[in-house]
């Protein structure tokens, strides 16, 4: 089994943690690595290198960080907000990509292989729990995420509503933020707890935005931009200097 190690090299434990740390969970694993991408990549390579980007991002600007999952071998969904919790972190966010309902998806080849797509579906769509203990500050943070999202010029995925069958409906529909309760990395933890789907991978345009670098930073400084919003990441005085970097 492929292993992931040395995610980017960010030296975590030099950071003095005044203030609570943020955990970025790598969303699935490599045994189960979620939605197969139009292109035939796996949702957890994407994922990985999101979030990657985001926690450099932010330790770069100050702001401890928890990587959690980023090696792959974490099935135990129940385990990842309790790794936060032991960490002392003060907020869980949980980054994803996004695909569609099966029926949804069409064939076609891709260099040689079948594959499938969906090319009427893209955007970004943030989750939050009922169940969260926490739930004013997960959506106050979600809301504020999705501002930022927009502000860069992202579209808010819709193809989420009306799926009520699974607890999914608007919290703030503006911001593309949708409740759902079931989700367990978001209803386990005990700090506020968001989730974010970064795009469409099955839509082939998109998914080759989501495999760039300028995607990834534009994203990235969204997540930073709303954390600070809500209070989960404080002002630094390099911000402006660091907005535009990727070394993550």
């Amino acid at each position: 089994m492929r292993r992931w190690t040395g995610m980017v090299g960010l030296t975590w434990a030099s950071l003095a943690w005044a203030t609570p740390p943020v955990a970025i969970d790598v969303g699935h694993y490599l045994a189960r690595s979620g939605a197969t991408s139009a292109y035939g990549v796996a949702e957890f390579e994407y994922n990985h290198s999101l979030a990657a980007v985001i926690a450099a991002r932010l330790a770069a600007d100050g702001v401890p960080v928890r990587l959690i999952g980023h090696r792959g071998e974490m099935a135990d969904l129940q385990a990842r907000p309790q790794q936060a919790e032991d960490a002392g972190a003060g907020f869980f966010l949980s980054i994803h990509h996004d695909s569609v309902k099966e029926s949804h998806l069409q064939p076609w080849v891709w260099n040689g292989q079948p594959r499938r797509y969906a090319d009427d579906f893209a955007g970004f769509s943030l989750f939050v729990s009922r169940l969260n203990p926490r739930l004013a500050e997960s959506l106050a943070c979600a809301s504020a995420i999705g501002g930022a999202l927009r502000e860069a010029g992202l579209k808010v995925a819709t193809h989420h509503v009306g799926r009520a069958e699974d607890g999914r409906a608007w919290a703030d529909e503006a911001n593309g933020v949708y409740f759902y309760d079931n989700l367990v990395v978001l209803k386990r933890a005990s700090v506020p707890a968001v989730l974010l789907e970064a795009g469409v991978i099955v839509n082939r345009d998109e998914e080759r935005q989501l495999a760039g670098a300028e995607r990834r930073a534009l994203t990235a400084a969204a997540v930073e931009t709303g954390l600070r919003a809500c209070g989960f990441a404080p002002a630094v005085a390099n911000q402006s200097a660091s907005a535009g970097s990727e070394t993550r």
